[in-house]
């Protein structure tokens, strides 16, 4: 196995952020819809009738 590091460029490295972000964003914002749609049902079940 080679030990040498394999330098990417700084725009590979931009690119990867912008995806990691994009990836992590993603999971935040199902769990916030899930979350959001829970508390509405929930909301919901509470409202007299």
């Amino acid at each position: 196995m080679s030990t040498s590091k394999q330098y990417i460029s700084s725009e590979k490295y931009r690119q990867m952020l912008v995806r990691d972000g994009d990836r992590r964003f993603q999971e935040w914002h199902n769990s916030f819809l899930s979350y959001q749609q829970a508390y509405q049902a929930d909301l919901n079940k509470r409202k007299p009738k």
